[in-house]
């Protein structure tokens, strides 16, 4: 039997690679290679035209010798040294939210937030007396501390512990709580609120509610007993209204008691302080006579710091905003001077099956009432949080005016030229509050967070300030605002 590689074919391939590597045996044949030999480094100049070797250029030849060289010195010029300080690089607001696993906040214009982040510059850097306040209205979600709670911890944790802030003088409604204080009231007390009942004369205070004590009505105010936080505070002041009907209200703090009437010819909102050694402290007032009108007691302190105001409503849309009275409320936001106001609405709005048709008129009479009262403030739209319907199929669907609400405080803020966040797609957008209702974050009725839920809102919407102002110091690393 013959050898299986003897064939015809074979012979006929071998002959075929013998005269291929002819060419390689001689570099006269290199014309006729397939391939560039390894060993071949002739090949490009042998290639190349007489044109081109004409035009090639011509190294200098280096010749023997000495150099005279001038005196000198090492001299920083612009055009060689570093600066003593490098140029920070600007930063991106959604690029550093993304990072930290939240979302940025909208801000058009690239200013909206210039105030508020001025503020919070001086108190970064702790100068004297810098407090940067914030208020935060809203709806049940604020009025129980949620969300607020948490930004008031991170935020002051971070930049400094300026005091608990503004508390109404009783409870007004069941959902009423503030974390990290004490606070509580005795029988007595009758109120209006921007929910109804109302007040004639429009004057409802900071936190959207008016109190009238009769005699013997009390209440008390103080740092935490039980938290960790809220723990200090050196001053409280007893936010009122000075009326021709006022009456005498009595103060008892740090072993101290003191008297002071309410009563004035004209209405004018006033603050009565009373200082306390920085630390744990209570006070207690009492009404003595009259009919004094309240509104609310703010625990301060006098260090450089963060002030959190929660100003929920149950059952409030941003439409009762406009029904306290633009004079008084101007007096309040002069009296507190917020560097940041917040506005979070839309859980009720969302009970309409669809967007009422002037909520976009509304909303911005809204936001153009607050840059009258408190012109020094910036102003952000906070988007309503998810909420979910059962269809009739039995499975959970984002109600789709949410949707619609969103997009519409979105436009107005644009229009506006104020701050907008988004909630409702930080929570994950559609069918969002279904997925945290399954998980323990979201609550039975498919509106309202849990405390967990509330706690994981609040986290992203640091972040989103947090992040921004990091954003905004790399472009302003010198600005401030006028106080």
């Amino acid at each position: 039997m013959s050898h299986p590689l003897a064939g015809k074919t074979t012979a006929a391939i071998g002959v075929m690679l013998g005269l291929l590597a002819v060419p390689y045996a001689s570099p006269a044949l290199a014309p006729y290679r397939i391939v560039r030999a390894p060993w071949d480094h002739t090949a490009d100049a042998e290639t190349t035209t007489p044109q081109e070797k004409a035009s090639a250029p011509v190294a200098p030849a280096l010749a023997h010798g000495e150099t005279a060289l001038k005196a000198s010195t090492n001299e920083a010029t612009v055009t060689n040294a570093l600066p003593d300080q490098p140029a920070p690089a600007a930063l991106d607001a959604q690029a550093l939210a993304k990072t930290k696993g939240s979302i940025a906040v909208d801000d058009p214009t690239g200013h909206a937030l210039d105030n508020f982040y001025g503020y919070l510059a001086k108190t970064r850097a702790k100068q004297p007396g810098a407090v940067t306040r914030i208020m935060h209205y809203g709806d049940s979600v604020i009025t129980s501390d949620y969300v607020s709670g948490t930004m008031r911890r991170k935020m002051q944790a971070d930049l400094g512990d300026a005091g608990h802030g503004f508390l109404l003088v009783a409870n007004p409604w069941e959902w009423y709580f503030h974390n990290d204080v004490a606070h509580g009231a005795g029988e007595g007390w009758n109120s209006s609120r921007i929910t109804g009942p109302l007040t004639k004369d429009g004057m409802y205070g900071l936190g959207g509610v008016t109190f009238t004590g009769n005699a013997g009505a009390s209440a008390f105010f103080g740092t935490s007993e039980q938290s960790k936080y809220g723990k200090k505070v050196s001053r409280f002041d007893v936010y009122y209204l000075e009326t021709p009907a006022g009456g005498d209200v009595e103060v008892r703090f740090a072993g101290k008691t003191e008297r002071f009437s309410t009563k004035g010819e004209q209405k004018v909102s006033r603050i009565k302080s009373f200082s306390v050694p920085d630390g744990e402290a209570k006070l207690k007032l009492n009404v003595v006579s009259g009919a004094p009108r309240l509104f609310g007691v703010a625990l301060e302190r006098e260090e450089p710091g963060v002030v959190y105001d929660a100003l929920g409503a149950n059952g409030a849309r941003v439409e009762l905003l406009g029904g306290i009275d633009a004079n008084h409320w101007t007096e309040q936001m002069s009296l507190r001077k917020p560097a940041l106001v917040v506005l979070q609405y839309g859980t009720n709005e969302s009970e309409a099956p669809g967007l009422a048709g002037n909520y976009e008129q509304t909303l911005t009479a809204v936001v153009e009432k607050i840059k009258a009262a408190a012109p020094n403030a910036s102003i952000l739209i906070a988007a309503p949080l998810d909420r979910a319907e059962t269809t009739e199929g039995g499975a959970l669907r984002t109600k789709p005016v949410i949707k619609k609400l969103v997009n519409a405080q979105k436009n107005v803020a644009a229009k506006t030229g104020v701050a907008f966040w988004n909630t409702f797609e930080a929570m994950g957008g559609e069918g969002s509050m279904a997925k945290w209702a399954k998980t323990g974050l979201g609550g039975g009725d498919l509106t309202h967070p849990t405390p967990q839920g509330a706690e994981v809102i609040g986290d992203l919407f640091y972040k989103a300030l947090s992040t921004g102002f990091e954003a905004w110091r790399s472009r302003h690393p010198d600005a401030a605002p006028n106080r």
